[in-house]
C-alpha cells in the first residue's frame, strides 16, 4: 500500500521548512509569492492530501462556507434545493456559494473552490479520483449518486424502492400500462438512469418496452411535449405515465391537453422532483418528491460531520423519494 504523502515530505522537496508548507497551504501571510507557488506545485505534483481533522483547525477561526454545485441555474430543481440547503446553512452558522459548472470543467472549478471554501457540495459527473484529486483534501460530498472511492462523501437516492412503491400504489389507483419518459442531456453519450433501471424492474414487460428517452436540455418542457407525443403513438394503450422530471412531466401533460386526452380519466402522470411549480399545472402534477427537508438534512449532515475534522469512514447515504399525491394521479 502507497505510503500517504506528509507535510515534510514536501517540505523537502520544495526546500523550506515545514512551518512554511503550513503558511502556503492555508494561505498565511509572511511567505513570498513564488515560495507558496514552489509549495503548491510539489503538493500538487506529490498528490497530497491533508487529513480531514488538520485542514479543520486550520480553518477553525473563520466562519465556515460551503460551496453547492450545480448543473444549471435554468433548471428550477436546483433554485429551490439551493433555497433549502440556504435555510440549512443558515440555522448552522455557515455561509454558502452557488456555482455552476456550466461554463467551466467541473475539475477546475472544484479546485478553484476548493481553495476558497471549506466544504463542496453538488452533482457531479466527472470520475471520483479525479474529484478527490481536484478537491485536495477539501471534504466533497456528492449528490445523485453513490461515491465508491475514499476522500469523498454521498448522498444517493434509492429510486428501487421508490418507483417499486410508486407503482404498487398506482396500480391499486387503477393503472395498468405504464410508460416512462427517460432523460438524456442535449448532445450527451445516453446511458439509462438509475431511474429508468428502477422502473423496468418494478413493471410488466410490456410497459418496460415503453421508454421513450426526450433529449433534454436544462429547460425540458418541450422535450417531454415531444417524448409525449411519441410514447403514446407507439404504445396508445399506455394508462400511466411516468417522466424522468417534473420539467419533462409538465412537457407531457402540455401534450395531452392538445390531443384533448383526459387527465387523469384517460392518462395518470407522475413526474420526479416535488417542484412547488407541480402545483400550479392543471390539473396539478403528482410527483416523485426528492425535494424536502428529508434530502436536505442528510445533505447538512453529512457536511457537518465532514468539518467537524474527526477522522472516520466516509458517508453514503441514500434517501427514498417519497410521493407527493396530487390530482394528475
Amino acid at each position: 500500500m502507497q505510503r500517504r504523502v506528509t507535510i515534510e515530505d514536501i517540505a523537502r522537496e520544495a526546500g523550506v521548512s515545514r512551518q512554511t508548507v503550513t503558511r502556503a497551504m492555508n494561505d498565511m501571510p509572511r511567505i513570498s509569492a513564488a515560495t507558496r507557488a514552489r509549495v503548491l506545485e510539489v503538493s500538487e505534483r506529490l498528490g497530497y492530501r491533508p487529513s480531514r481533522f488538520a485542514s479543520n483547525l486550520a480553518r477553525s477561526s473563520k466562519a465556515k462556507t460551503v460551496a453547492f454545485v450545480v448543473d444549471s441555474f435554468r433548471n428550477p430543481y436546483y433554485s429551490e434545493l439551493a433555497a433549502d440547503l440556504l435555510d440549512a446553512a443558515s440555522a448552522r452558522g455557515w455561509q454558502m456559494t452557488i456555482s455552476s459548472h456550466e461554463n467551466e470543467p467541473e475539475r477546475e472549478l472544484v479546485a478553484r473552490l476548493a481553495s476558497e471554501v471549506d466544504a463542496i457540495v453538488g452533482y457531479l459527473g466527472e470520475p471520483d479520483e479525479a474529484l478527490v484529486a481536484a478537491a485536495r483534501g477539501v471534504p466533497l460530498v456528492l449528490l445523485g449518486r453513490t461515491a465508491d472511492v475514499e476522500g469523498l462523501h454521498s448522498v444517493d437516492f434509492d429510486f428501487g424502492t421508490a418507483i417499486r412503491d410508486l407503482i404498487g400504489e398506482l396500480k391499486e389507483r387503477g393503472s395498468r400500462r405504464f410508460g416512462l419518459l427517460e432523460s438524456q442531456p442535449l448532445g450527451a453519450v445516453y446511458e439509462p438512469s438509475t431511474r429508468r433501471i428502477a422502473y423496468e424492474s418494478a413493471v410488466d414487460a410490456r410497459s418496460a418496452e415503453a421508454v421513450v428517452v426526450c433529449e433534454a436540455p436544462p429547460q425540458s418542457v418541450d422535450a417531454g411535449e415531444l417524448g409525449f407525443e411519441r410514447l403514446i403513438d407507439r404504445f396508445p394503450e399506455t394508462d400511466t405515465v411516468i417522466a424522468f422530471s417534473d420539467l419533462i412531466a409538465m412537457g407531457a401533460l402540455r401534450a395531452a391537453h392538445h390531443r384533448g386526452i383526459d387527465v387523469p380519466g384517460d392518462v395518470k402522470f407522475v413526474g420526479v422532483d416535488g417542484l412547488s411549480l407541480g402545483a400550479v399545472t392543471a390539473p396539478a402534477l403528482t410527483s416523485l418528491a426528492i425535494l424536502g427537508a428529508g434530502f436536505t438534512e442528510q445533505i447538512a449532515d453529512v457536511v457537518e460531520r465532514a468539518l467537524s475534522g474527526a477522522e472516520g469512514p466516509f458517508e453514503r447515504r441514500s434517501v427514498v423519494p417519497t410521493v407527493l399525491w396530487r390530482e394528475s394521479a
